[in-house]
């Protein structure tokens, strides 16, 4: 026998083991063990998917693009680049297929080194865009807010310039805008780059189940906190009311958020597809993750603190709830996973290989079946079987995501990171205001 069977009986063996192991706890010992998996994971992330499914079986009619009159509104799409003479063309083509047939296209160049700057003249002479050139990098909040200045549609579309849409997204979006009280649409983002590596892939998995589903969740129990900065609609004169964007990272979150506090909705749109692209190495996701998780202590700890203030002006108790919620499930969950931690190896240290073992057999059972709910409901156009291969390795690409964002977490409470993060220029930096 082959030293690679060996190595393989030897596995099953020890799998033989920890099911035996699991299956010989009373139910008591099995809750006082799994506790962190059936008192915070499930309820938040599994029934709320099951919720989102039911939703999903329930619709009425499918909603297609309607037919338009005269009289439909102008819809101004701002597109911020940074050196992306390689995707610009691409971008626009997806925007010259919209459904949507009154649409305005503003492409803002923030200093470009590349010949991006170029490259959209070209385009703006083929295609009759609109075109802003700044001459020395700003930021992607100071071109937004330039192309802001220059849009004269009634609604804003603002999406990244490494991204393209669906025929369909824009209207998809500008629909939710019947209901007078919703003042921003947050889009559908899925994975372009999907297949180019197992990285990608869980990418896609956690954009499936975190992003798709789960602010379809918020939305419909109107707690939707953030318009991402890839897809995003807006009442142009409303944003133009609160200022438009903040300089510095998580300018979106912060758009949203002070929408909300003026007493709007946001609004989910499932079939507004923009296909984004994720990053393709380990390092490049740790510095995209850190830059996101600081805002949950720059933007809502700090910040816009006054959400949690039953005496402020604008007190609204569905803010309050999106914000404990935001809280509970991005900064204490993780740190209640270390607690069970550090829990297991307390009071059970001889049965911990078993009860990890468990634990990773338990978040792969309700990964897939999240997943599949994922994959109904949405019908992204990925290759699923390789999609679902990749699956065995997602709870370990979660930890991963876990302590990136205890990390981020701790480097801004304690030293404000994200007021140095070159996502803005340093003389932009040198302009922020401190929270």
């Amino acid at each position: 026998m082959d030293s690679l069977t060996l190595a393989f009986n030897g596995f099953i063996e020890y799998l033989t083991e920890v099911s035996d192991w699991a299956l010989s706890l009373h139910i008591d010992q099995f809750v006082r063990v799994f506790w962190a998996f059936l008192f915070l994971e499930t309820p938040r992330y599994f029934f709320t998917n099951l919720a989102v499914l039911y939703w999903w079986m329930h619709e009425t009619t499918m909603v297609e693009p309607a037919e338009f009159g005269p009289e439909t509104p102008l819809v101004s799409v701002i597109v911020p680049a940074l050196n992306e003479a390689e995707t610009i063309g691409e971008v626009v083509r997806s925007l010259r297929e919209q459904t949507w047939p009154n649409l305005e296209i503003i492409l803002i160049d923030d200093g470009s080194t590349d010949g991006t700057g170029e490259k959209m003249q070209a385009l703006a002479q083929r295609y009759h865009l609109r075109v802003h050139r700044m001459n020395r990098r700003q930021g992607k909040s100071a071109a937004i807010n330039a192309g802001l200045e220059l849009a004269r549609g009634e609604f804003v579309v603002l999406m990244d310039s490494d991204s393209t849409l669906e025929r369909s997204t824009v209207w998809q979006m500008v629909r939710h805008f019947e209901d007078p009280q919703v003042g921003a649409v947050s889009g559908n983002l899925t994975v372009r780059n999907c297949n180019t590596s197992l990285l990608t892939r869980l990418q896609a998995i956690e954009y499936l189940l975190s992003l798709s589903l789960d602010r379809r969740f918020k939305a419909e129990v109107g707690i939707l906190s953030i318009v991402p900065g890839a897809i995003g609609a807006y009442r142009r004169e409303l944003l133009g009311s609160v200022g438009g964007l903040e300089p510095g990272p998580g300018c979106d979150s912060d758009a949203t958020i002070r929408i909300r506090k003026l007493g709007y909705q946001i609004a989910f749109a499932q079939d507004g597809i923009c296909r984004t692209t994720a990053p393709t190495s380990v390092p490049k996701l740790i510095r995209q993750r850190l830059r996101w998780d600081r805002n949950l202590v720059r933007n809502r700890a700090r910040k816009h603190r006054d959400i949690f203030n039953p005496t402020f002006a604008n007190f609204s108790p569905s803010s309050f709830v999106s914000f404990l919620d935001t809280f509970l499930f991005l900064a204490i969950l993780p740190a209640m996973w270390l607690i069970y931690t550090v829990d297991m190896l307390l009071n059970f240290k001889g049965d911990y290989d078993f009860i990890l073992v468990t634990m990773l057999v338990l978040h792969y059972i309700s990964m897939s079946l999240r997943t599949l709910i994922g994959l109904v409901v949405c019908d992204f156009e990925y290759r699923r079987l390789p999609l679902l291969l990749s699956l065995p390795v997602y709870p370990l690409y979660r930890i991963l995501l876990k302590l990136i964002r205890l990390t981020a977490l701790t480097q801004e409470i304690f030293f404000r990171t994200s007021y140095r993060d070159p996502f803005a220029p340093a003389q932009v930096q040198a302009q922020m205001e401190v929270y």
